[in-house]
């Protein structure tokens, strides 16, 4: 399964993950990692969530170790790409490509994620995964929300 460990991304990015988190919490917005680091068969299973058969996005899934989804679950695009800042290489003896260069969030509420773009728990008038992506920016971290797919828990070098 993909990692949530913050040993897992490269130094420069763990020294702007610290920084980010600082800044986020003392904007009073909590959040949790849901991933950092992800090898090329679990890329490959969820960019083909959305785009292949159930079958087909299953066989994959258990391929990576992954469990398998539902019907509904295989309609929605959770990736867009297959050259991923997550992907990690473990066996091509590349040092440098042992660690990833890019996380993702999910904010949370009550101690639980939380997707609504639009909710503002911190109620400052500023949508939280907009903060947070200012907020990412602002430490020199390059944020998904401006990406023409907008992926807005999605922060990378």
């Amino acid at each position: 399964m993909a990692s949530r460990k913050i040993e897992d991304l490269v130094p420069e990015l763990q020294k702007k993950f610290y920084a980010f988190s600082a800044a986020m919490a003392a904007a009073g917005l909590p959040f949790i990692v849901t991933c950092t680091a992800r090898t090329v068969r679990e890329q490959l299973a969820l960019y083909a969530q959305g785009r292949e058969k159930l079958e087909e996005t299953n066989h994959r899934r258990r391929l990576a170790g992954m469990p398998p989804l539902s019907f509904q679950e295989n309609i929605r695009k959770i990736t867009w790409t297959l050259q991923s800042k997550h992907l990690i290489d473990l066996d091509d003896k590349i040092l440098d490509n042992d660690k990833s260069r890019a996380f993702d969030i999910a904010i949370t509420r009550s101690g639980r994620p939380h997707w609504e773009l639009k909710a503002d728990a911190n109620l400052n008038e500023i949508p939280d995964y907009e903060e947070a992506g200012k907020i990412g920016e602002s430490v020199g971290l390059v944020w998904g929300g401006r990406f023409p797919g907008q992926d807005r828990v999605h922060f990378e070098l």
